[in-house]
């Protein structure tokens, strides 16, 4: 199938160049002006706080350059879908953002450009964290860059927690001793689907079991550790049914005293709770000390007419002078290492900390993350409902392996 997507798009672009349809940078031949170059995201419109930072960014790269730059939203459930489509028929965007763990399969229908000599010339490629930037590889060639990261550690209460823990089981005693009446020691999503899956995940990594995997030791004494945590009170049962705003929302009330949770957090509890006392610390290791990176990268559309300029724009939203702007705003963290200000930001650079540890989904598993990730929520929604350890892991092995073809 990619490879008669791969085939199509190539026609397609083929037969705009032959019609004469194909724009340039600057001006056209008969001295008019360039087209506006189309970037496509699914952060949100303007009039969203998700989206409206982007806006922001691009208008200072139109009102340096000169360069019009149409930005066009589409849904993220929809946006793979249009893409791909758009791609198919020549008419796809000049710059694309996307989900990192995306990029393998567009480079491989052919719905992305091949960014590699452009990289190469640039040569910023080592400021990146390893994670991001392994995302944008695929069979040895660079198909875009990484735009921002997101990660998860543990925010705490300083006013409860004196020392957070380093280990699992020091998270489980300590979150335990925490809970009292009408407190929890720890909050996170446990809701169905992917989301929920988020802390089971990161507990596997750090027993040393990928997620694939979780019918196995690691995965088992993942399933446990939680289970353990429910049966003290270190963890509502609720938790199955939070969103991680819900978990936010406990720690930012006081009713949970930790909270495992991503950076989109840190502006929203300085803005709206700005009399709590918090901080945030790593996440607790064992094995590993992991955690889960969500990214985006900026990439080329295979079918633009002026991929020239759109590197120029590529190049300037990676600039960390307008990152240091950019990020805080969109409330996200660098995928980079030189962005100004990270480090003097004593929580930003505890997820910077973070970011050095971090796992994404590599290029087999990428496209069937979601069923993973809602298999291992399935596990744990059973273990907590109590099912044994080892009948819920099995379960969910089945459902896993089938969505991976490897059953």
């Amino acid at each position: 199938m990619r490879t008669v997507l791969r085939a199509t798009v190539a026609m397609a672009a083929a037969a705009l160049a032959a019609a004469g349809c194909a724009g340039g940078g600057g001006e056209t031949g008969g001295g008019e002006a360039a087209e506006p170059l189309t970037v496509w995201q699914y952060y949100g419109d303007e009039s969203m706080p998700t989206g409206k930072p982007f806006y922001d960014l691009v208008a200072r790269y139109e009102q340096q350059t000169g360069t019009d730059v149409e930005i066009r939203f589409i849904p993220f459930d929809d946006f793979n879908r249009t893409l791909t489509q758009a791609a198919a028929a020549g008419d796809g965007p000049d710059v694309a953002l996307i989900n990192a763990f995306d990029t393998a399969a567009m480079a491989e229908a052919g719905v992305i450009e091949d960014l590699t000599d452009r990289v190469q010339e640039w040569g910023e490629q080592g400021h990146y964290f390893p994670t991001g930037w392994e995302t944008t590889q695929v069979d040895g060639r660079t198909y875009g860059i990484p735009h921002l990261a997101d990660a998860y550690a543990v925010y705490y209460n300083t006013e409860m927690v004196q020392e957070p823990p380093t280990t699992w089981a020091e998270m489980e005693s300590t979150a335990a001793a925490l809970a009292a009446e009408g407190r929890a020691g720890l909050a996170v999503s446990g809701i169905e689907g992917a989301e929920g899956a988020t802390g089971l995940l990161i507990r596997m990594l750090a027993a040393g079991a990928q997620p694939t995997e979780i019918d196995s030791p690691g995965g088992h004494a993942a399933l446990a550790s939680f289970q353990r945590m429910v049966d003290s009170g270190a963890l509502s049962q609720g938790f199955l049914t939070w969103t991680e705003d819900d978990a936010k929302n406990q720690f930012a009330t006081g009713q949970a005293a930790m909270m495992i949770n991503s950076a989109t957090y840190v502006n929203i509890l300085r803005e709206e709770n700005p009399d709590l006392q918090w901080s945030v610390a790593v996440l607790p290791s064992e094995t590993t000390g992991q955690t889960m990176l969500s990214a985006e990268n900026l990439t080329i559309g295979a079918t633009s007419d002026d991929p020239d300029r759109a590197w120029d724009l590529i190049s300037f939203l990676q600039r960390p002078e307008e990152l240091q702007t950019y990020l805080p705003d969109r409330n996200k963290l660098p995928a980079r290492d030189d962005v100004p200000g990270t480090a003097e930001d004593p929580v930003r650079a505890v997820f910077a900390e973070q970011l050095q540890q971090a796992w994404a989904p590599d290029a087999a598993l990428a496209p069937h993350n979601t069923e993973v990730l809602t298999a291992l929520q399935g596990a744990l929604q059973q273990t907590i409902s109590g099912t044994p350890v080892a009948d819920a892991a099995r379960t969910a092995q089945a459902a896993i392996d089938e969505a991976l073809g490897t059953s």
